[in-house]
């Protein structure tokens, strides 16, 4: 194929606003500001398509739910076929098993398959089908979950590729001792008040029980106030705040909601917890770390890929609150060396975690592709 410009179909099932919607959106911006032509599918009135509006993306709702099945297959062969893409990427579970096959039929040149999480993959004759026969290609956001397809689908290196996603960053970030005076007024504590925190979905698999329990063992040896930023099911949250009351805690954990910009959040902390049970990897660490926040995540899936322990952040085991406990306690009370750490992280995201990397990455991939079929 002569051209580089390349006319790029992404679709997804998903209905939130987390790591993955923003990382469809951000890659889509970036392809669009290159030269591309990118087209997000996705269900009516989601926060993905709310924000792409008016940044010259064409955008088709989709439902993607399992009664329309049908009828949004026949649909997406009609539209492959009247765009003609050169490269179709599905993003969620149930866009894959309808996208995938309607782009083969509809004789899509490049189909990939991205996977944003860490859980396991089972070897069913369905996923040998999406895994090695409907996609090219698998990306995902974590050297683990590409160790994990290779071994289960026996995928060679050319299959599958660990593409993290690459953060947009900021024109600039205000002061860390500013935005912790301006958090501490927000909740109306005292203006010298400290903090620890989390941001993400406010859910099970996002170990947000083990931070507070682990943050309960912390508190009597520490002065500081955990916050936790994000949005969650109703009846989850309230068990969490029926948690924290339990532990005695509850004057200390401040749950904030949703926060649309992140950066003064993660400047206004002492360190950024994320205690997922499973996880890809998670684009409000690479956020935090960029942001020379400290952080501390549980040695699981992507997090470990990108966190190095003592040298940029702290690692525990999944579900150990009493080593979460340690780790917050050594992030604290040894500020030289979690500076050191916070410094290397930085360092390191610049130089491998940006959307310029990604997508950079990305486009070798669709050119390698193009030049050997």
């Amino acid at each position: 194929m002569k051209s580089h410009l390349y006319k790029i179909i992404h679709t997804t099932c998903h209905t939130d606003w987390g790591g993955l919607e923003k990382r469809v959106l951000n890659e889509s911006l970036w392809m669009a500001d290159k030269g591309h032509q990118v087209i997000i599918i996705a269900p009516e009135n989601t926060p993905l398509l709310q924000r792409a509006k008016g940044h010259g993306l064409n955008l088709y709702p989709m439902s993607f739910k399992r009664l329309s099945a049908l009828s949004d297959y026949s649909r997406l062969i009609r539209i492959f076929n009247q765009e003609k893409p050169h490269i179709v990427n599905t993003h969620g579970n149930t866009d894959s098993k309808i996208a995938l096959p309607a782009a083969k039929k509809a004789l899509v040149p490049c189909r990939i398959l991205s996977r944003h999480i860490s859980t396991p993959v089972s070897n069913t004759w369905y996923n040998r089908l999406l895994y090695k026969k409907l996609s090219h290609y698998t990306f995902t956001t974590a050297d683990y979950t590409r160790r994990h397809l290779q071994d289960v689908f026996n995928l060679s290196a050319q299959q599958v590729f660990s593409i993290p996603s690459g953060i947009v960053e900021p024109a600039a970030l205000s002061p860390k001792d500013e935005e912790r005076k301006n958090l501490a007024a927000k909740l109306n504590l005292d203006p010298c008040a400290r903090f620890i925190g989390f941001a993400g979905r406010v859910s099970q698999d996002k170990g947000v029980d083990t931070l507070l329990q682990g943050f309960q063992k912390a508190a009597r040896h520490i002065p500081h106030h955990l916050v936790i930023a994000g949005t969650g099911e109703a009846s989850f949250l309230g068990r969490m705040s029926e948690l924290a009351r339990d532990l005695n805690i509850e004057n200390r954990v401040h749950f904030i909601g949703f926060q649309e910009n992140v950066w003064p959040f993660y400047r206004s902390l002492d360190c950024k917890i994320l205690p997922s049970v499973f996880e890809g990897i998670p684009q409000v660490l690479i956020e935090a770390m960029y942001a020379l926040c400290p952080v501390i995540g549980s040695r699981t899936g992507g997090i470990a890929d990108i966190i190095t322990h003592d040298e940029t952040g702290l690692l525990f085991n999944v579900g150990q609150s009493c080593q979460l406990c340690e780790m917050i306690i050594k992030t604290i009370d040894h500020p030289e060396a979690t500076n050191e750490r916070a410094q290397n992280a930085e360092q390191k995201m610049k130089r491998c975690h940006t959307i310029e990397t990604m997508g950079q990455k990305i486009i070798r991939i669709y050119q390698s592709h193009f030049n050997n079929t």
